[in-house]
């Protein structure tokens, strides 16, 4: 009888081992939910965003590059075949007040008088979403110290 109790008592230890290792591990190791939104997060702490702005950014690429270009430069892969080409928001920012920018982002640009060529994305995009491509929008148009 102690010849089968010894080899179950040295496993049930060695699984209480194991079990006490992963649970420590566990709770120092964060699990990411998406690697993606990890490589944003990380880049935008290097560049010294907040996390809208960083929601924000992923927005914008998401939505936004293809058309007005990465830093938002109205030079983005679709826009030669646009008329008229995407604004540079470097400059464009600077003339309205971001309410005006958040009604083009929810009804497109022909929602104020501008070329319908920009999607209306008030239907796509939570408030949420909306608070955070402004915040990233608004970083676009602060020039970067040189």
């Amino acid at each position: 009888m102690t010849r089968i109790l010894r080899p179950v008592s040295a496993l049930l230890t060695v699984a209480g081992i194991v079990m006490a290792g992963t649970a420590c591990r566990n709770e120092t190791e964060a699990v990411s939910a998406d690697p993606l939104v990890e490589v944003f997060t990380r880049r935008a702490q290097e560049e010294g965003l907040t996390r809208e702005q960083t929601d924000g950014k992923r927005l914008f690429a998401r939505y936004c590059a293809t058309c007005h270009g990465d830093a938002g430069q109205g030079d983005g892969q679709n826009a030669y075949t646009l008329d008229p080409k995407p604004p540079d928001f470097s400059e464009s920012l600077k003339i309205h007040e971001p309410p005006y920018w958040r009604q083009i982002i929810e009804a497109g640009s022909a929602a104020v008088g501008r070329s319908p060529q920009c999607p209306p994305w008030g239907r796509t995009l939570a408030s949420s979403d909306l608070d955070a491509l402004l915040g990233y929008l608004q970083v676009l148009a602060t020039p970067s110290p040189r």
